[in-house]
């Protein structure tokens, strides 16, 4: 098969205007001009996008697409607001209400362009729906818990619901982690026990980190909401947590947390010094954005990570922070907030962007051997995004027409290990209807409670 269109972005070499990407058995096998591999190729089939950009899918490094219903429910929050609500409602659901509502937010990142993902589940609801709609990706077991007491049932806990996924995830493109949340919610012998099994076992352990200022004042000062409000709701009242006078990227470093198979979501409320710690245990960065901004968490130090060579992914975060999926505003609202906040240009172009939704995301999840961008012998996660409607703007620069124009609304194709999971309006792996159907059941419970 032959996918063609106006310009094809391998991410890793020059645009190919007029160009095409020859797909075998699920593999890149040659990219060029369309003209090229149609004369070299006579007898394969051609899908000809046209006025379209051919670029490799986008990976969404991290979220939790299991809470895709809870958009809208809680907004205009604070984090820490907004946090405390979104852990009332999710006690409401079931077993069931979490699986279609992980469908709901695989069929949305499908539609949205995203080919792999990073997505951390404590129900194994997102692992399912991964596997059932043929999507790639790092699903990682969630775990939390401040009795350092119950550090040994936890992770044997851990350790079987992971024995237990590997056999549901059996012949499929989904790997597995593990993720200790936070270090909010997770005694810091829990936070070690878990780094040291992830690096026996060689799994991504991935933690989310430095993301608010409460989470901050919590490590360093013992204070603030979630020092309080939110470990009551927890049950987790009668545990002292004493100050450390750290910042948390010092803390969780005090306890052997850190190493090159950690991946630390958010980093916001990070100085310079963390960040030389991030750097010299070589852990991996995922950006959130538009999440970050939208509950007043504060703006990423991207540049600095940049500057100083970081692997650096995106993320969406789950509709229940941001409301969408579509990798375009990520992509676009990071763009512009980093160039306000660093007042520079340079380096921070929409081509670096779009690495980052891509190739950039696929180092964080150990997948660019396979993904991340348009090479032969790489697997073909492809996706084809319409630009007609750009009219004159075609330009010389595809990726700023990428970052600054288009959304997930533009997308008409999604191509998994070269099956077509999604175009034009038709899903091929998902029943669309029916997972909209379930989960507006979902989305009652949730506004009753």
């Amino acid at each position: 098969m032959i996918i063609a269109g106006k310009w094809v972005l391998p991410i890793t070499s020059p645009p190919i205007a007029d160009g095409a990407v020859l797909v075998e058995n699920g593999a890149i096998k040659a990219l060029g001009s369309k003209e090229e591999l149609i004369l070299k190729f006579p007898h394969e089939k051609l899908m000809d996008f046209k006025e379209a950009l051919i670029l490799p899918g986008f990976v969404d490094a991290h979220t939790h697409l299991e809470y895709s219903p809870f958009r809208g429910v809680v907004a205009d929050l604070p984090f820490w607001k907004w946090k405390l609500e979104i852990t009332k409602l999710s006690f409401s659901l079931d077993e069931e209400d979490w699986e279609c509502s992980a469908e709901l937010g695989l069929m949305e990142a499908v539609r949205a362009g995203i080919t792999a993902l990073g997505d951390i589940t404590k129900s194994g609801a997102s692992l399912r729906a991964a596997v059932k709609a043929g999507l790639r990706g790092c699903i990682f077991a969630e775990v939390s818990g401040m009795d350092h007491r119950q550090t040994e049932n936890l992770m044997k806990e851990m350790i079987k619901r992971l024995d237990n996924w590997r056999n549901e995830s059996k012949n499929s493109l989904i790997s597995l982690g593990v993720s200790p949340y936070s270090v909010y919610n997770s005694c810091p012998l829990l936070l070690k026990e878990v780094a040291e099994f992830s690096r026996q076992e060689n799994l991504l352990f991935a933690i989310h980190l430095a993301g608010s200022r409460q989470e901050y004042d919590f490590v360093k000062y013992g204070s603030g909401p979630l020092a309080h409000q939110y470990r009551d709701l927890m049950g987790w009242g009668e545990f002292l947590w004493q100050p450390t006078g750290v910042s948390p990227v010092r803390y969780v470093e005090n306890w052997q947390v850190l190493a090159p198979n950690t991946v630390a979501i958010h980093c916001v409320q990070v100085s310079e010094e963390d960040i030389d710690i991030l750097r010299r245990y070589e852990v991996r960065i995922v950006h959130c954005p538009r999440t970050s901004s939208k509950l007043g968490m504060g703006i990423t130090p991207l540049w600095s990570f940049i500057r100083k060579g970081f692997v650096t992914g995106l993320g969406t975060d789950s509709p229940a922070s941001n409301y969408t999926n579509d990798f375009f505003d990520e992509m676009r609202v990071s763009l512009l907030l980093q160039r306000g906040l660093s007042a520079r240009v340079e380096a921070l172009s929409a081509e670096k962007f779009v690495e980052m939704a891509t190739l950039g995301g696929a180092q964080v999840l150990g997948l660019d051997d396979k993904v991340g961008s348009l090479e032969i012998g790489k697997r073909a996660d492809i996706i084809a995004v319409d630009i007609s409607e750009a009219h004159e703007a075609f330009g010389r620069d595809p990726y700023s027409l990428l970052v600054y124009w288009a959304n997930q609304e533009n997308v008409m194709m999604t191509m998994v290990d070269g099956k077509i999971l999604y175009r034009e309006g038709n899903f091929y792996s998902l029943d669309s209807e029916g997972i909209i159907s379930k989960t507006r059941k979902v989305k009652k419970k949730l506004l009753d409670s």
